[in-house]
């Protein structure tokens, strides 16, 4: 990859904190995700950036979680410039896509291929960014890292809309408690899938069960929570019913209990480096909505030679690894990647620095039963494309 850097901690322990400010819009505002003209009428929960930050001795590592569908990469560039000591590529800004949060990517507007983009709103975004990141700067104190995975059901709250088996059933806890007094200061909370328990014809402003999740994390004791999504593409969604309030507050308690189960079995990490590598990504724009998109200027992206810029990335914290997705992975492909570097615990951050839509592997590109999903990303090859980035193959 085009970027690597590796912070080694020379003995010290990494510093964490970790903080989060409302970006919850105004009633109006259009919602993404679904169908076009929804216009938001109230508030079911409020839209938070969070942010946990790790410290070493030269340099400074941010992850942003943001109740939003997801983020384009000049919208990242843009947040991540407003940083002060953060460099660009120690940054990862994940979007939770949620399909009640308002529409930054532009395809969501009053009718079909107008722009949902609120410019101002999009600023106010990247203030709370920076005021939460400075906050969790301010609070950071010397870190003991522990990690924990629980496995999800079988059925009854995850389900493949389009392969009923096939999820990544992993729900992973990355915890870093204060070395002086053994306080919480932050962690991630990593689950593959699509934040859509309200339903499809749903109108109020909402976090899903992302919300629910982290509120009760922090109730039951842990402190700060940062959810990051994963491998949801083709087509991870909730397996719970009602599709309303009640079933968004079911989901994130039962997705809370499983954490605490993962937290209660966490092992300690220690932490020799930290260590990012980046690498640059060119998507060749040939999807016909995507074009359209472009042409009507509801999509509002610069292209190289026809093609879309993005962005994959690794992170290694200790023996955590995670590799950084510009969008919506299919899970058979994210195990693809795993076993191409032979790395089987590896946590994917999805809709990571960018929102490109689905990613695929070649043979379900290929596959009918996939023409939404194909539909949905920049070209037939997206998948396979930011497959090669990640593992040079």
């Amino acid at each position: 990859m085009g970027y690597a850097v590796v912070a080694p901690m020379h003995g010290e322990a990494p510093r964490v904190g970790s903080a989060e400010r409302d970006v919850t819009p105004p009633v109006g505002a259009w919602l993404a995700g679904f169908d076009p003209a929804r216009a938001s009428t109230r508030v079911s929960s409020p839209l938070l950036v969070r942010v946990l930050v790790v410290l070493t001795p030269t340099r400074r590592f941010a992850i942003v979680g943001i109740d939003n569908l997801g983020v384009m990469r000049e919208d990242v560039d843009w947040i991540k410039a407003g940083l002060p000591g953060f460099a660009n590529g120690d940054v990862f800004v994940c979007a939770s896509h949620t399909h009640a949060g308002p529409d930054l990517i532009g395809l969501w507007g009053n009718y079909m291929l107008s722009s949902g983009r609120d410019r101002d709103y999009l600023a106010r975004v990247r203030a709370a960014t920076a005021a939460a990141v400075a906050e969790a700067v301010a609070r950071a104190q010397p870190a003991a890292f522990v990690r924990g995975e629980a496995r999800l059901p079988p059925s009854g709250l995850v389900k493949n809309a389009n392969r009923k088996d096939v999820f990544d059933r992993r729900l992973t806890v990355l915890h870093a408690r204060a070395v002086a007094d053994g306080a919480p200061l932050g962690t991630l909370l990593h689950l593959a899938c699509h934040p859509e328990v309200m339903p499809r014809r749903n109108t109020a402003t909402s976090a899903d069960f992302v919300g629910v999740l982290c509120d009760a994390w922090r109730a039951r004791g842990h402190g700060q929570a940062v959810f990051a999504n994963g491998a949801l593409g083709a087509m991870i969604s909730p397996d719970v019913q009602p599709r309303d309030e009640q079933g968004v507050q079911a989901f994130g308690e039962r997705a809370c209990a499983l954490a605490e189960a993962a937290l209660a079995s966490a092992e300690a990490i220690p932490v020799d480096a930290v260590e990012v590598r980046r690498a640059d990504v060119y998507l060749p724009m040939r999807s016909f909505g995507f074009r359209i998109g472009r042409l009507t200027t509801a999509l509002q992206r610069e292209l190289f030679d026809g093609a879309a810029r993005s962005t994959v990335g690794w992170l290694r914290l200790g023996s955590f690894e995670a590799i950084a997705v510009p969008g919506e992975m299919e899970p058979a492909l994210a195990e693809q990647v795993r076993a191409e570097v032979a790395r089987p615990d590896l946590v994917v951050l999805g809709l990571c620095d960018d929102e490109v839509g689905y990613l695929l592997r070649a043979q379900e590109a290929a596959d009918p039963e996939y023409a939404y999903e194909r539909g949905m990303s920049p070209c037939r090859e997206a998948g396979e494309l930011v497959r090669a980035a990640l593992t040079g193959r």
